[in-house]
């Protein structure tokens, strides 16, 4: 599937026009702001709910934060990570709305938190939840299957010249930050390629480890461990520089495409919550970052840390509405204000 000509012009105009550094680009903040402590904490398991399926990026991320959380003795009941997907975190994001009013009940929070309602696809947005925390952003790696005839981006960009529409591109839905990519790399290379759309990361990496896509851009978390086990080839980092993580992959501009992009990971919980159960998870949160699991994480797979609670992650959430916005107006799926 493909989205139609016009759209993908529109929004490969709407890309150009607008600034992604001021929004999107690598960004980094260390610095722990001090809380008061809190006077609740959970009495009962935590539901720890993920918009997406079982092994993507966001999935890890869940899991990773609810081992680091036990370890550390921040929570000490049970945390239970639940997958919902569907609807690009509609689903997810609508069984946690129904959950307002109850502590207990955490998500995950990347980009489709933002996108999705911008696009229109969801009833609820950022402003109905508790925005707990960004801890970290994440960029994007060019992968191909290891007997993939493609040793370089500049090889795959060559065989789309030859051939239009040929090189199929497994991604996110329409309008989502792999199809931005995509878009991105078809501008800046002249060609024309194939977008497939899927559910999860999971999902497309499987579809790329059947032969049913030719590339994919996942987060290098999503990537890792197909990549170290011999399946997936690494083609280039759509980041602004090569990684430390990931020093011997060249970025996609060393190859002659100008394409970055990254994206954020946090935490959200259900609205409704009084002042010291919105405490209790910032203050978590908070030392999470801080967590010796934590931070081998981002260590491992490559992310940046950024960390924004209170006022500040409810700034950052508004920008990144408002730059979805303006690329979702070009491409025709929202309406001008007027």
């Amino acid at each position: 599937m493909r989205m139609p000509l016009l759209a993908a012009a529109c929004l490969t105009a709407a890309i150009a026009a607008t600034p992604v550094s001021s929004v999107l680009a690598a960004q980094s903040g260390t610095d722990v702001p001090k809380l008061p402590a809190s006077s609740w904490k959970p009495d009962k398991p935590v539901e720890f709910v993920v918009q997406a399926s079982a092994g993507g990026g966001s999935d890890i991320f869940a899991r990773t934060m609810a081992k680091a959380l036990a370890d550390e003795k921040i929570v000490t009941v049970p945390i239970n990570v639940v997958n919902k997907p569907g609807g690009s975190g509609a689903v997810a994001y609508s069984y946690l709305s129904r959950k307002k009013g109850d502590p207990h009940v955490i998500a995950t929070a990347t980009g489709s938190y933002i996108t999705t309602p911008v696009h229109g696809q969801s009833p609820v947005s950022y402003k109905d939840f508790t925005n707990v925390a960004v801890l970290c952003v994440e960029d994007y790696v060019g992968v191909v299957r290891a007997d993939s005839p493609y040793k370089s981006l500049k090889d795959l960009i060559a065989a789309a010249r030859k051939k239009p529409n040929s090189i199929r591109f497994g991604g996110s839905n329409p309008g989502s930050s792999d199809n931005i990519i995509e878009t991105r790399l078809e501008k800046a290379a002249k060609v024309q390629l194939n977008y497939i759309p899927f559910q999860s990361g999971g999902e497309v990496n499987a579809a790329l480890l059947g032969g049913n896509v030719d590339v994919a851009s996942p987060n290098p978390s999503e990537a890792t461990q197909l990549i170290k086990a011999g399946r997936l080839r690494a083609l280039a980092m759509f980041s602004p520089e090569r990684l430390e993580k990931w020093k011997d992959i060249p970025t996609a501009k060393e190859q002659g495409f100008d394409v970055t992009l990254s994206q954020f990971r946090g935490v959200v919980a259900a609205g409704g919550m009084t002042k010291e159960q919105s405490l209790f998870w910032q203050g978590a949160m908070m030392k999470l970052f801080q967590s010796p699991g934590f931070k081998k994480y981002l260590d491992d797979n490559g992310l940046r840390p950024l960390l924004k609670t209170g006022a500040d992650v409810e700034k950052y959430f508004a920008e990144q509405t408002e730059f979805y916005r303006e690329i979702y107006t070009e491409l025709g799926l929202l309406k001008k204000k007027k």
